[in-house]
């Protein structure tokens, strides 16, 4: 009995073991991937979605979505690449990606799941420009924005506008928005014509459709101030100064866009989730950005993210997850569920899209945009500085637009050599 009873006791020890070294061997079998991204709440919960799904896809892979706030995210980034300690797949500005690259910071997404020909063949090419080196993609497009021109129908007829017919050109702008601004007895603004807000995606726009570069190739630095770029700050500054059809006095344009104070406002398109969170019952078109002249450029500043690759090992599977994050069907749920435009040609001509006249402005805006093609984040806020101190009269148009060209270099020399060391 005795011996029975150690006989069972070795059987159980003898089970209870291989049960452990099963269950060891189980998790050493998991491959895991660790995912960085910076922090916003639509974002983080629908990448915290998408990883759940990617493991029920592959469940011998581990995804790890860890986020962090944006103000830390770069030198976070940075730090821990340097250091061999980073995340297996990361979310950086696409203006990063050639001083990563560079730095040796980012490696090759694997031809293996998908060539450089497809991606050429599936993206739209201002999206991925920033994305290559020595023909090989080190990173896919994600977060998209261009800018378009919200405008509210009710405010166009009441001026006697007709609604179904948006400005195409600038002085069509001015002088939809001079019918639309509406002031009081003391000459005090009560609904507002058009805004940009000073906004620096908007100001590049307004100076790229003027006909400036923005960029010079042989210096490789930005460039603004040019007489090209000096009409498109001109332009946006005169809004406000000689037209007087936006007023800085008025207080915040997306409350007097939602308050419908506000006729038309350049924006990013993921404005329309915004402006219909706050206010579902809020009526409003979207329309592509005016040109300068009758057939002058419509395109517009394409902010964008990246995914990118910062190991070799696990390559394969690391790809696929950012594969899966931005394929067809992903890119169609951000964009109803983000506001993230699709930088996939597929998505954009889908025929119910084209047929919806907000969504086919949104979509014809990216493949006709151009890419941000400096570094520094710093130039957004020069930009920015320049307008403001122009539209409060305290210096000339042209002044501000070489202290912004002088600015600007320093920025940008500054984060080309310090950024990615």
């Amino acid at each position: 009995m005795r011996h029975a009873r150690k006989l069972m006791v070795f059987v159980l020890i003898a089970l209870l073991f291989t049960l452990v070294l099963t269950q060891g061997t189980f998790g050493a079998s998991k491959t895991v991937i660790t995912h960085w991204q910076h922090s916003s709440s639509a974002r983080d919960k629908m990448m915290q979605q998408l990883a759940e799904e990617f493991m029920q896809l592959h469940p011998d892979v581990e995804v790890e979505v860890q986020v962090f706030p944006l103000n830390e995210f770069l030198d976070k980034v940075l730090v821990a690449l340097a250091g061999g300690a980073g995340p297996d797949t990361v979310q950086v500005r696409s203006t990063w990606m050639q001083g990563l690259i560079k730095a040796g910071l980012l490696f090759p997404l694997d031809s293996n799941v998908i060539t450089a020909e497809e991606i050429e063949r599936d993206f739209v090419p201002p999206a991925i420009a920033p994305l290559q080196a020595n023909g090989e993609y080190y990173a896919l497009p994600t977060d998209a924005q261009s800018i378009v021109l919200f405008y509210q129908p009710e405010l166009f007829e009441l001026a006697g506008l007709d609604s179904t017919k948006p400005p195409t050109t600038w002085d069509e702008l001015i002088a939809m928005a001079k019918k639309v601004h509406k002031r009081d007895a003391q000459g005090k603004t009560t609904q507002m014509g058009v805004a940009t807000g000073g906004y620096a995606p908007v100001l590049f726009t307004l100076m790229h459709q003027a006909g400036a570069s923005l960029w010079d190739p042989v210096e490789q630095l930005p460039l603004f101030n040019t007489p090209e770029a000096v009409n498109g700050l001109k332009f946006a500054v005169d809004l406000v100064i000689e037209h007087g059809v936006e007023d800085r006095t008025f207080g915040s344009r997306w409350t007097a866009f939602r308050s419908e104070k506000l006729g038309m406002v350049y924006a990013h398109p993921a404005m329309k989730g915004s402006f219909l969170s706050t206010h579902p019952n809020l009526k409003f078109n979207i329309a592509e950005i005016p040109a300068a002249t009758a057939d002058g450029d419509k395109s517009s500043l394409l902010t964008t993210w990246a995914l990118g690759l910062t190991k070799t090992e696990n390559s394969e599977i690391a790809t696929k997850w950012l594969l899966y994050v931005q394929s067809h069907e992903n890119q169609q749920r951000w964009l109803s569920e983000t506001g993230e435009l699709p930088t996939r040609w597929s998505v954009i001509r889908r025929p119910e899209y084209q047929r919806d006249s907000d969504l086919r402005a949104i979509l014809w805006s990216m493949p006709t945009s151009f890419p941000v093609p400096w570094i520094s984040d710093d130039i957004l806020n020069l930009a920015t500085a320049a307008w403001n101190v122009a539209t409060n009269l305290q210096d000339s148009i042209q002044n501000q637009a070489q202290i912004l060209q002088d600015k600007a270099v320093v920025a940008e020399r500054e984060a080309q050599t310090r950024s990615f060391r």
